[in-house]
């Protein structure tokens, strides 16, 4: 017990050495994307106060038209830090907490990971120090608030403890530990599902002379359960992605070639305030690589014993550094665009800090003899990571706890939508709306004629719902809200309420043709897909539960006798 509560102790440490810039400062600097995820907080708390809280539209953004972008980027880890709002803690804190935990179970998933591969305490908080301090963590959590990415970093090393298990343990109830991990990755960021789903599939490959049948019925076990688990998000994203043309799906992406790393960018090391690419200097580019530590403290693994190797973790090591070396500028990426839609090739730095980290403690645990040593490298990490982190603190564009999300909204630090035709600050870049969208700063709210032509038709509009009469004839009708797949118009004439087709219009807006005079409702109502998938991983959410439970109910009873 002690043994242990030490271990949760140095991990909370770690986890507050990269973080004491939030910790020490009531501010939150405002990165490549921090606004968008603040937004998210905030809407989710509002569909939350509405009693939803799985929404597919947040209504109130991007000016009031909508944007469907829980529908494509899970906001389920949202929904804690969005009650913290709703209880009255400030946005910033709400986010801040967010990071500060996904961080924390990064330190502690890697750690257990390691444990089980090399059973050293040693070994595995020096793992969990290297993967915490890497300088592609500090870019993804101060640089690019990529919140997405640092969920899901928290959950990868899941996934490689359900592979290791299942694959070289043989052990037949880690189907749970692999299902836990790719649902908790799909519902944390998507490229970096994809990326693990791939890593899974090279692992089952490696391996593949030793997966047995009951290996194989294992591993399907837990795919399929993690697919069950989440079907009520993945699916539906498909569907809405197949629905229309959005900017996401229409991707035709920014060249790879200028965001692959040349071999100056591998040895950077300061933390650099500026954007991604090659096609600027240094000093202006924001750093991509893994660190010194991870670049090379690997490479003494394959200088082991090989009483102290493990086939998992040199499959991991050899993978790690063809991951390390994927970005580079060597590649002949301007030849690859059919891989764009994982927007950088950077983006295998995610990969190659978490296959490295336990071999680099490794290879130092076994050559760093001395225990004193062991804690000076420990010492040495945590002191690059604090010289990394500690331009953070000179940062002065950004949030309080006194400011609200209405206070962005105004205008109080920046414009809303800054070179963008829509609320920039909300939605990023976008993605998730149809390429044929108008320009939302000029785009009326009031209802139109098809021709444009716009009406003196009132409306009242509350959450998904929007509200208004009609006193003229058969007329095709555009409203002031954004098309995506599940919006529907309905007629009441007193009696019944009759449906109609609601469509988008030529700028990707509902529009709809009136049935004659009447009362007319367009809200937001779950497809079919989206319906029956919902209650479908709510059903396997509630057998596996009951199921465990009953478990340990045989178990106590067993016991008992």
């Amino acid at each position: 017990m002690k043994k242990r509560m030490t271990v949760l102790f140095l991990i909370t440490l770690f986890t507050c050495i990269l973080m004491y810039p939030y910790l020490i400062r009531d501010f939150l600097p405002i990165e490549h994307d921090t606004f968008f995820h603040v937004s998210r907080i905030e809407n989710l708390s509002l569909a939350i106060r509405e009693g939803d809280f799985l929404p597919a539209v947040y209504p109130y953004e991007n000016m009031g038209f909508g944007y469907a972008s829980p529908l494509f980027y899970s906001d389920v880890l949202l929904i804690i830090p969005a009650l913290m709002h709703i209880a009255g803690l400030a946005l910033t804190t709400c986010y801040k907490t967010a990071v500060f935990a996904a961080v924390w179970v990064s330190a502690y998933t890697m750690c257990r990971f390691a444990e089980r591969v090399c059973g050293k305490t040693t070994v595995s908080l020096m793992a969990s120090a290297a993967y915490l301090f890497t300088n592609y963590r500090i870019t993804d959590v101060f640089v690019r608030g990529a919140l997405g990415e640092i969920f899901a970093l928290a959950f990868l090393p899941v996934v490689l403890s359900g592979m290791y298990e299942i694959l070289c343990r043989k052990n037949t109830d880690a189907w749970k530990l692999l299902a836990a991990g790719l649902c908790l990755l799909a519902l944390s960021h998507n490229l970096t599902f994809l990326f693990g789903s791939i890593l899974c599939a090279v692992l089952f490959v490696i391996f593949i002379q030793q997966v047995s049948r009951d290996t194989f019925i294992t591993l399907c076990r837990g795919v399929g359960t993690a697919f069950l688990l989440t079907a009520f998000f993945t699916l539906p994203m498909i569907e809405q992605l197949k629905s229309q043309n959005l900017f996401v799906s229409g991707y035709n992406g920014t060249s790879l070639a200028s965001y692959a790393m040349t071999w100056q960018q591998y040895l950077v090391n300061t933390t650099v305030f500026g954007l991604a690419g090659n096609n600027r200097p240094l000093d202006q580019t924001m750093i991509e690589n893994i660190g010194y530590f991870l670049t090379f403290a690997p490479a003494g693994y394959f200088f082991l014993n090989k009483e102290k190797k493990n086939p998992f973790l040199t499959a991991l090591t050899i993978t790690g550094y063809i991951c390390f070396l994927l970005p580079s500028a060597l590649l002949p990426w301007d030849h690859m665009q059919f891989l764009g839609v994982m927007q950088f090739p950077w983006r295998f730095n995610t990969m190659a800090i978490l296959l490295l980290s336990v071999p680099a403690a490794l290879a130092a645990d076994s050559f760093l003899k001395k225990p004193v040593l062991k804690l000076l490298l420990v010492i040495i990490l945590s002191g690059e990571c604090i010289w990394h982190v500690y331009p953070v603190l000179g940062r002065t564009f950004g949030m309080d706890s006194h400011m609200t999300w209405q206070d962005v909204l105004d205008g109080k630090l920046c414009d809303p939508c800054y070179s963008a035709f829509y609320v920039r600050v909300e939605l990023a870049g976008g993605d998730y709306l149809p390429v044929t969208s108008p320009d939302y700063r000029t785009q009326t709210r009031k209802i139109t004629l098809k021709d444009g032509t716009e009406t003196d038709i009132a409306y009242r509009q509350s959450g998904t719902s929007m509200t208004f009469s009609i006193d003229s004839g058969e007329e095709t009708y555009i409203l002031p809200l954004t098309w995506y797949k599940g919006y529907q118009v309905y007629r009441y004439d007193g009696t019944r309420m009759k449906r109609l087709a609601a469509v988008p219009s030529a700028h990707g807006l509902v529009s709809f043709r009136a049935d004659g005079k009447g009362q007319y409702i367009c809200m937001y109502g779950n497809t079919l897909l989206r319906t029956v998938n919902m209650s479908l991983s709510a059903m396997t959410l509630a057998l596996l539960v009951l199921n465990e439970y009953r478990k340990k109910y045989m178990k106590d009873k067993k016991q008992s006798v």
